[in-house]
């Protein structure tokens, strides 16, 4: 019997440099007595950045930041007396500082290795075939996160101007989940549109933060209405080595800054975004999201 229901979790391979040695982070689990990466099931409609760092520092006692991905996973296991297929999503991530690790029922043990002792180490050969990614996407330069702000009031359910056009509810909703998300990424810069609808979506995390939000008018709707050539030269300005930064922009501007950032780029919804990550081979790689 089969239970067509998909399993969906997420987590991390967790790293570090020490004496110019590689070393990440494998944790023991009693119940089946092996040694993998830290990983886990999301909760009911969490969205699967939040859930990867969530699980990573329930296992590992770390909290993280999460890089490039490394890469999906897919097998059977056991459900409801039947069997089911589960999808688990990677991704690299580094530990702001070393936390105490606690003992738990799920991992009683966890452990830095080298990657070498890491792979000999490893129960499961599709671990080791996500550890292997690992190498090809770091170091990371710099991370750009381009942001399509949250869902707004409709325009023709507003007469006032359109700059200060408010979030809906469900906007305001996402804006408060889009917190989660940022810091699961690690976003240290904050760059919005000065309009109402793309501040009020950076503005829960940069209060979360304490960090000031950076208004670029020109990346606007207004702005850039009158002016589409002013989105030139603020590639550089958003690419800042070492910064995770977030760009919170509108829907018909959005083609235009991927191009001056570099990125390829479609359709975006609201809530929607696309984090890029500036490798130190000079190569870009990226993902795209839901609002959460």
């Amino acid at each position: 019997m089969s239970n067509p229901a998909t399993v969906i979790a997420a987590g991390g391979v967790v790293w570090r440099e020490r004496n110019g040695t590689r070393q990440v982070l494998l944790v023991h689990r009693p119940r089946y007595d092996d040694w993998s990466l830290p990983k886990g099931k999301l909760t009911p409609h969490e969205h699967v950045l939040i859930g990867a760092r969530r699980e990573i520092e329930e296992e590992t006692g770390q909290q993280v930041v999460l890089g490039p991905s490394l890469g999906v996973q897919r097998y059977t296991v056991r459900k409801n007396g039947g069997t089911a297929d589960k999808l688990v999503h990677y991704w690299s991530a580094t530990a702001d500082e070393d936390a105490e690790f606690e003992p738990n029922s799920e991992v009683d043990k966890v452990a830095w290795l080298s990657v070498d002792e890491a792979r000999d180490r490893l129960s499961y050969p599709r671990d080791v075939d996500i550890l292997d990614c690992l190498g090809r996407v770091v170091p990371v330069v710099a991370t750009l996160v381009l942001l399509r702000h949250a869902q707004a009031v409709k325009r023709k359910e507003w007469e006032s101007k359109d700059t200060v056009r408010p979030l809906d509810t469900t906007g305001t909703g996402q804006a408060e989940r889009l917190t989660g998300v940022l810091a699961a990424l690690g976003v240290n810069k904050i760059i919005s549109s000065d309009a109402e609808r793309c501040v009020a979506t950076v503005t829960p995390y940069a209060a979360s933060i304490d960090r000031h939000i950076h208004l670029w008018p020109e990346i606007s709707e207004r702005g850039f209405g009158a002016d589409a050539d002013a989105v030139r030269g603020l590639a550089d300005k958003a690419w800042k080595p070492g910064k995770v930064t977030v760009v919170c922009s509108h829907r018909p501007v959005l083609p235009a800054l991927a191009r001056e950032f570099g990125l390829r780029v479609g359709k975006f919804s609201p809530g929607a975004f696309l984090v890029a990550h500036r490798l130190g081979d000079g190569r870009l790689i990226y993902e795209r999201f839901g609002a959460p």
